[in-house]
């Protein structure tokens, strides 16, 4: 409902406490610093209602509004409160306070008159929340000073918009070589001698491979802002001496060939709606919306040839970052498209750069889920459990490795009833798997997985106790991943 309709809704109706109820389903009583008005088409105040202040409680009529404020107040107080307390999941918690809230320098919302308060910062303690909390303000701090809205907030100094003016000079330049070399050397003397003192620590720090440590302590707005800034820097730096920074566009080709294939992908209409959704929620503009396949022409006005070419071009109205959580959501939505697991392999493998949360965050459901089925092999939900409890403490180190492996081999041998080693299970897993209907690529797809997990551990995670963040949380995605698969094929 737009302003004018609330305006002209609360000046016909002739009781107070209606107009206060006709309100509050439109606007955050919790936000409105005491004062409630309604508002013109620009949002800006008509006609005031209530307001707090000292010269308004001068105001008999004012005065007389003054309980219809603090019971519609505490209403909305307790709501909100007794929603948070009932849900035990911090990460669920702040999801409502941002669906609501959104970015809100006023952390604390306090009933003084009650003795109450209520925030979503997190408990000093409590490492896992603060990294949450502070990956939450992350993306929202970035979103708004360079995502798809934030025109005029700030200079063009993100990644995509950095890399877009690079690729803008290459394309009117013979000369390849010396543009890289020259935007290598500019990016180093901008943030050695004009950036200020912190983004220029911060943006020494990453070179050095010494981020933020985002569980030590809940970060404030500036110390975000200035991380932003000089995280970009770096991702642009990245770029220029790497090339898996921004997804190849064969990498996209082979993703529409696996998830939008003729016979067992994703139809059209599943594909449109998922996209028409991902647009509105990043405010993009895709060439392709209309659900109606035959309705879908080219700039020329010739029929799109089928559904992988107008993935393709939906999928190229993405920022890197984005098409990464795209393929990535949609290989765990529809893991049953022969391919999916490979392709998610080879995103994680080849651009894990690209990755904004962490794997816990991203495949928080999954999680959920996989936990609820390993309730019936407690000995393989043991050591899953305790992987996800190192995860969550931010411990990446071999023994994290080891329990993800021992679920996963405790998990074939419960189900397969056979003591042999997990390298020995294959014509066994197989055969079983094809006993549950599972047909063979499928069953090659699930082994080719194991075997690649067993064989980076026993390459690495066995002599090494140091494995970095990025390959653990494949590993952990990887394992999770065929856990499922396993016991759902299993349960047939």
């Amino acid at each position: 409902m737009d302003h004018d309709t609330i305006a002209r809704l609360i000046e016909a109706e002739p009781d107070t406490r209606k107009k206060f109820e006709i309100w509050s389903k439109n606007y955050d009583i919790l936000r409105c610093n005491g004062r409630i008005f309604t508002r013109d088409t620009d949002g800006k105040e008509l006609k005031r209602i209530y307001c707090c202040c000292e010269n308004c409680k001068k105001d008999p009529q004012n005065a007389l509004h003054s309980n219809l404020f603090r019971e519609f107040y505490n209403r909305s107080f307790d709501e909100l409160q007794d929603e948070l307390e009932n849900q035990k999941d911090y990460g669920k918690k702040l999801k409502i306070w941002v669906d609501r809230f959104g970015i809100d320098y006023c952390v604390i919302y306090s009933d003084p008159e009650r003795n109450k308060e209520l925030s979503i910062i997190p408990q000093s303690n409590s490492h896992q929340e603060i990294s949450t909390y502070n990956n939450m303000q992350y993306r929202l701090w970035k979103d708004h000073y360079f995502g798809p809205l934030a025109k005029g907030r700030v200079s063009a100094s993100d990644l995509q918009s950095r890399i877009k003016s690079y690729n803008d000079q290459l394309s009117k330049s013979p000369f390849a070589d010396k543009i890289l070399e020259d935007t290598k050397k500019q990016l180093l003397e901008q943030y050695s001698t004009k950036a200020s003192p912190s983004v220029k620590v911060y943006f020494d720090n990453l070179i050095l491979g010494k981020p933020l440590d985002f569980e030590d302590k809940v970060l404030d707005v500036p110390e975000l802002i200035n991380y932003i800034e000089a995280n970009e820097a770096y991702l642009f730096y990245c770029y220029l001496h790497k090339d898996n920074m921004i997804l190849k566009d064969v990498f996209l080709i082979h993703s529409a060939d696996v998830i939008a294939e003729t016979d067992n992908g994703m139809t059209w209409g599943q594909i449109a709606k998922f996209f028409t959704m991902k647009a509105v929620a990043n405010n993009v503009d895709i060439p392709y919306s209309d659900k109606n396949f035959m309705n879908l022409t080219d700039s020329q006005g010739k029929k799109i040839p089928n559904k992988r070419v107008a993935f393709v071009a939906n999928l190229r109205a993405f920022n890197p970052e984005q098409q990464f959580q795209i393929i990535n959501e949609l290989c765990d939505t529809y893991p049953a498209i022969p391919g999916v697991m490979a392709l998610k392999q080879q995103l994680i493998l080849d651009y894990k750069e690209l990755r904004q949360n962490s794997t816990l965050d991203e495949n928080r459901e999954m999680i959920e889920e996989v936990k609820g089925l390993l309730s019936d092999y407690p000995r393989a939900e043991a050591p899953y459990n305790s992987a996800i409890e190192k995860f969550e403490k931010g411990i990446y180190e071999r023994n994290a490795l080891d329990d993800l492996r021992l679920s996963l081999e405790l998990l074939v041998k419960e189900i397969l009833s056979s003591n042999a080693s997990l390298e020995n299970q294959q014509a066994a897993l197989k055969r079983h798997l094809a006993s549950k209907g599972v047909v063979p690529e499928m069953a090659n797809m699930i082994w080719a997985t194991i075997d690649n997990i067993t064989k980076y551990q026993n390459r690495y995670v066995k002599h090494d106790d140091n494995v970095g963040r990025k390959d653990s949380e494949m590993l952990f995605d990887m394992t999770t991943t065929i856990l499922k698969q396993i016991i759902k094929a299993s349960s047939h």
